[in-house]
């Protein structure tokens, strides 16, 4: 086991309960520091800007923590979403679950207080019908009328939905009364998602792609339902969830290129008839979801997708989106590129590496988040260790856009928590691309013991192969 669980388990023994027993200025005054960090040995972990963009607030006497959305170079102060508001429910939501993920491992109790306070803001902005607002104005009023935080559930609900569920999770360990608090407003999404399954089994076209109609907004959104759940029926094995788990995952797995001829074969679809990169964990959704339930063809789905479209956009150092059209080529975008476009590929790798035991995700997992140190078209790096700060994307081969927003940020130490929590995918996180063919399809990584390793289309078997020596 590696060091830094190790000293996260013992951590979490001297430090569960901690902030219990501290007064409320207590409290205060060591949620206004950084998080107590116990993997000096592993640095890579840095949430010191995360914390910055933190805000503490009352409302309704109920203390909540905000995430500022923007932070822009050169001087990375608080920016404001233009006419929208100074905070979200999408934001807030991922936050929370980084901080969760970072006292489960580390025994963190600041952290822990901090997805509290982010969960009861997520609970503050859902509303009776199971629906959320996104954003709060500047006098924490919400914002109702804007385009992207009208009561809905849109992406920002399947969000918070996700923070919830994996509150409910760890504090039904920890603190049973604020669990059972976290349930009741889990349980009031149900009803909207009801609505989309009276649609199952029935389908519309789009440019020739079939596309189930019961899916959750598409296929970008549903996994993070797919997700939601799975924390929620590990605490309560609900059959009616379990219903819902298995209706949508047949939905994604219905949703995926599977001609072995098409150069994107084993893509998940996010959309009608387009895949973009941002959000895309169906591999990650069914990878769990068939381990949890035992279900052979949702990891199969999972599989497919990995060794073959994400061995694709390997060899064609990542994409952000493509577009299919009857009788047309495809319109297949490179850039931007952003850490939530890559985030998603790492953490499905890893639940596959998980579910079947296969080293070769957990490799290919190390080599995509090293995208984040500079194995990328800008030969850049978009993390910085010691600030903690993540570049917003890269804009082309020559242009770095280096604000450092929030999503940037959440999504990027995401993908790290994963790989660090696997010496496997920690140790091919620092191999170095180089070299690339984006028209033979082809690229070549090499370790510190200068071990290679090859991703590449084999022309004589018409597959993607891996190679190492």
């Amino acid at each position: 086991m590696p060091l830094f669980i190790i000293l996260g388990l013992l951590a979490k023994q001297s430090l569960g309960g901690q902030l219990k027993d501290l007064k409320n200025d207590s409290v205060d005054s060591l949620l206004n520091s950084t998080a107590q960090h116990l993997d000096s040995d592993f640095h890579r972990i840095n949430l010191k800007h995360l914390d910055f963009l933190n805000e503490f607030i009352e409302i309704d006497g109920i203390p909540m923590m905000i995430i500022h959305i923007y932070s822009e170079y050169p001087d990375y102060g608080w920016v404001d979403a233009s006419d929208e508001g100074i905070s979200c429910v999408d934001d807030v939501s991922r936050s929370a679950i980084v901080y969760l993920r970072h006292y489960e491992v580390y025994g963190d109790s600041v952290s822990l207080e901090k997805a509290r306070r982010g969960l009861n803001f997520v609970m503050y902005m859902e509303q009776e019908d199971g629906e959320f607002y996104n954003f709060i104005l500047r006098d924490y009023s919400i914002n109702t009328e804007g385009r992207t935080s009208k009561k809905s559930f849109n992406w920002w609900a399947v969000r918070g939905l996700r923070a919830l569920c994996c509150g409910y999770r760890v504090f039904s360990e920890i603190d049973s009364a604020y669990a059972s608090e976290l349930k009741k407003h889990i349980e009031l999404t149900f009803g909207r998602i009801r609505e989309f399954l009276k649609y199952y089994g029935k389908y519309e076209f789009f440019d020739g792609v079939k596309v189930p109609k019961w899916l959750v907004h598409g296929g970008d959104a549903t996994p993070e339902v797919i997700l939601a759940l799975l924390d929620y029926y590990s605490v309560k094995a609900d059959r009616e969830v379990k219903e819902i788990i298995k209706k949508l995952a047949e939905g994604l797995v219905q949703f995926q290129v599977k001609d072995s001829s098409n150069p994107f074969y084993g893509m998940h679809f996010s959309w009608r008839n387009c895949w973009h990169a941002w959000g895309n964990a169906q591999t990650e959704a069914l990878a769990k979801a068939g381990r949890m339930f035992d279900n052979t063809s949702w990891t199969e789905s999972a599989k497919l997708e990995a060794d073959n479209f994400y061995l694709f956009l390997i060899s064609k150092n990542f994409l952000n989106g493509i577009e299919l059209h009857l009788g047309e080529s495809p319109s297949i975008r490179a850039f931007p590129q952003i850490s939530y476009g890559i985030r998603p590929m790492v953490s499905g790798l890893i639940q596959l590496y998980i579910t079947t035991g296969d080293e070769r995700y957990a490799k290919l997992a190390g080599l995509t988040a090293s995208w984040l140190r500079g194995n990328n078209p800008a030969h850049s790096n978009m993390y910085d260790s010691k600030t903690g700060r993540v570049y917003d994307g890269i804009d082309n081969e020559n242009k770095i856009n280096k604000n450092s927003g929030a999503e940037s940020t959440i999504e990027a130490l995401m993908a790290l928590m994963d790989i660090s929590e696997n010496p496997i995918s920690a140790k091919y996180f620092y191999y170095e691309r180089e070299y690339i063919d984006e028209i033979k399809r082809y690229a070549l990584y090499r370790g510190i013991d200068t071990q290679e390793f090859r991703v590449g289309w084999d022309e004589k078997t018409d597959k993607w192969r891996i190679e190492e020596k």
